[in-house]
């Protein structure tokens, strides 16, 4: 009987609250300073940041070290150089900012600027979005995507292939330049846009960059062509974060700091250089990691697709379709911003050697990717490069092979029921677009 007194009495204090809520207006139990949604303006920052975090951090630390622009020696960076160490808790922190801190935090977002007819923040996001699912997926091939953000209601979300993951890369860059190119709502971005300060035209050049990038991973060379001769104008056009200072530091400096030690430059690189007499973009990037280190600067412009690559792009197409006056000119001009990006001079002298300039009917690919490895140097782009032409030819630290893919999380492992323990051979089960 007391039990039903105190449902009764519980029953009538809700129905009372309620009823009172009806009568004076408003959600009386919601607090005016602890929000329970988020504007998208106050969203954007926090997960573009991410994005660049996870780019410049682990993305970017595992791809040069897999293509022997840097290498692991101390603590167990050594046993992540030599492969052995590359078990799957190592992925943890790169898959869980990827799905947890970036593409959810999109989603979020994207909901809300949709539901507000944001139109500049949906294209926006759409385009950011694109570029978090391909760097993920060029990596870890087959993904969780369309079941994976149902929350409790999909513990185990179905891993989409890797061909319809660059179906919604296409469609969402898609889409993005769509919404960009129409009326932009109620709101625009501004400020918090920290990659363009709310410039659509820069946005509309990057999903084009963006696109080219896949395209030339699955072999469409003329499409990926036209899309980057669509995408940046010069360097002051690339997409890219910059970080403000020591305190708010680029990814590699707070590595630096934190891990002194862990990683140096690679012999591979510096030998390459060295054959090549680059010696003034090799004084630039050839210093011992350090925060002292001159490149790897506090205020570091971690960029997350650029001019140069873009002209390497167009190099390296245009030389797969027989153009070899638009290649080489191309070519030319990745070299000269890169020189630009490393702060070097000599650019002149340095081209001036038929090694590195043999005219425009005498051009190899392996020229061109060399120098495009060269040119990227800390960009996780070259770790795909690398794996689609063998350019520049790498010896295996151990074994007989580089490890053309990254294993998934071990939280994957322990809770997804569609993986089980040795679902991935990291030498391999290449990618999709690499098969």
């Amino acid at each position: 009987m007391k039990n039903i007194t105190k449902f009764c009495l519980m029953f009538l204090m809700v129905f009372t609250f309620a009823s009172c809520e009806n009568f004076i207006g408003g959600d009386i139990n919601k607090d005016p300073n602890n929000p329970t949604s988020v504007p998208v303006s106050a969203q954007m920052p926090a997960l573009t940041i991410a994005l660049a975090d996870n780019y410049g951090g682990m993305f970017s630390r595992f791809c040069s070290m897999l293509t022997q622009q840097v290498e692991g020696v101390a603590r167990q960076w050594t046993s992540f150089n030599q492969y052995t160490g590359l078990a799957p808790n190592r992925f943890d922190s790169a898959w869980n900012n990827h799905y947890e801190n970036t593409v959810n935090e999109i989603k979020i977002a994207r909901t809300t600027a949709v539901d507000g007819g944001l139109n500049y923040y949906v294209g926006i996001l759409d385009i950011t979005e694109a570029f978090a699912l391909m760097m993920a997926t060029d990596v870890w091939d087959d993904m969780p995507y369309s079941e994976a953000f149902n929350g409790i209601a999909t513990s185990s979300p179905a891993f989409d292939s890797q061909a319809s993951i660059y179906d919604v890369i296409y469609t969402r860059l898609d889409s993005g330049l769509s919404s960009l190119a129409g009326a932009p709502g109620p709101a625009t971005p501004g400020g918090d846009d920290v990659i363009y300060g709310g410039n659509t035209a820069l946005w509309a050049k990057a999903a084009h960059a963006i696109k080219a990038r896949g395209l030339l991973h699955q072999d469409n060379y003329s499409g990926a062509m036209a899309e980057a001769e669509m995408s940046f104008d010069s360097p002051s056009e690339n997409m890219a974060f910059q970080y403000p200072d020591a305190n708010n530091a680029g990814g590699w400096y707070r590595f630096n700091r934190d891990r002194t030690g862990d990683i140096e430059f690679h012999p591979t690189l510096r030998g390459i250089m060295t054959a090549l007499q680059d010696t003034n973009r090799l004084k630039e990037i050839d210093q011992i990691f350090i925060t002292d280190h001159t490149y790897m600067v506090p205020d570091f412009n971690q960029e997350l697709i650029t001019y140069r690559e873009m002209q390497f792009v167009i190099a390296e197409c245009a030389f797969r379709t027989g153009d070899s006056e638009k290649a080489h000119a191309a070519y030319l001009e990745g070299i000269k911003a890169s020189f630009g990006r490393m702060g070097a001079a000599g650019y002149d002298e340095y081209i001036a050697q038929s090694d590195v300039d043999p005219g425009a009917g005498n051009l190899t690919l392996e020229q061109i990717m060399t120098q495009k490895y060269i040119a990227m140097f800390l960009q996780p782009e070259v770790y795909s490069d690398y794996r689609r032409t063998n350019i520049p030819e790498l010896e295996p630290v151990s074994g007989s092979n580089v490890p053309v893919r990254w294993d998934y999380s071990s939280n994957e492992y322990l809770f997804n029921s569609n993986l089980t323990e040795g679902s991935v051979n990291m030498f391999t089960d290449r990618v999709g677009w690499n098969r």
